[in-house]
């Protein structure tokens, strides 16, 4: 990792469902997100935001090969024309007689690399998906090192450790949830898991209704630790509620590394740590 990265930019993408005709035009709202946020050095798109272009019905729509491709071109192309990571949301996909909950992550130069979602919530199983088998990804752009963790998976404390411990320093979370309930649950959580771990994360909500099974609530936010380095404020950017929206801020990195060592509390490193 660089050794002082400098400002890091993030851009949450919250995406509003409205039902769109095809993957064109899908594209094409998340290109106007990415627009509307400006510059950034990660752009986060919501959890099965990409459900917007396929029929809504009984069990989970899958994202088929050709749309699939489409989809990956233009994040690809996205992280190239922009020199950005782009955490592309996610998607269901079909394969191996199963349906896993797929989220692809662009690099500059680096194309498109997959993650299946490791934590279902039991509606998800019940749908008959199944859990990912491979650890979330970790990758670096300027210096900086960018994790993933899909929605319920930030409840887990022990897979964001995991993301920290291998480099993580800013966690992007795209996250569908239906009801208050669940936004409160994976927002507080998110904020917990920069606190403990002395990272940031970057939690994006999918909004809005398109019928009864695409229904989306919550508010973006990027979440810090708070100390006396890194500063007492715990929320650096909070989207509107349940609108179509994006915003970007600047995350420092350099203080968040100094935090880790220096601050006057450091859960990060004391996780393991017993008094005698």
């Amino acid at each position: 990792m660089s050794a002082d990265p400098g400002a890091f930019e993030v851009a949450l993408c919250q995406y509003e469902f409205e039902s769109v005709e095809s993957v064109d035009a899908l594209i094409r709202r998340v290109e106007g997100l990415f627009d509307r946020a400006g510059d950034a050095d990660c752009y986060v798109l919501p959890e099965l935001f990409a459900s917007d272009c396929l029929p809504s019905g009984e069990g989970p729509a899958t994202l088929g090969s050709a749309r699939r491709t489409a989809l990956h071109d233009a994040l690809a192309a996205a992280a190239d024309d922009r020199e950005a990571v782009v955490v592309g949301g996610s998607y269901n996909v079909a394969e191996d007689g199963a349906v896993y909950n797929r989220c692809p992550v662009a690099t500059p130069g680096g194309g498109v690399e997959t993650y299946d979602k490791r934590h279902l919530v039991p509606e998800e199983r019940e749908a008959g998906k199944r859990p990912g088998a491979a650890r979330p990804p970790v990758v670096e752009h300027g210096g900086v090192g960018v994790g993933v963790a899909v929605c319920y998976d930030v409840e887990f404390p022990e897979l964001v450790r995991d993301l920290a411990d291998r480099g993580a320093e800013v966690v992007a979370v795209p996250s569908w949830t239906a009801g208050e309930a669940g936004f409160q649950r994976v927002r507080r959580c998110a904020a917990a898991r920069a606190v403990e771990n002395q990272l940031y994360v970057a939690h994006v909500s999918v909004v809005g209704e398109r019928s009864a099974d695409l229904r989306g609530t919550g508010r973006s936010a990027v979440y810090a630790p708070c100390d006396d380095v890194v500063g007492p404020r715990g929320t650096r950017l909070s989207l509107p509620r349940d609108e179509f929206a994006a915003g970007t801020c600047a995350v420092d990195v350099a203080a968040l590394r100094r935090s880790r060592s220096d601050a006057a509390v450091r859960p990060y490193a004391d996780a393991g740590r017993r008094e005698e």
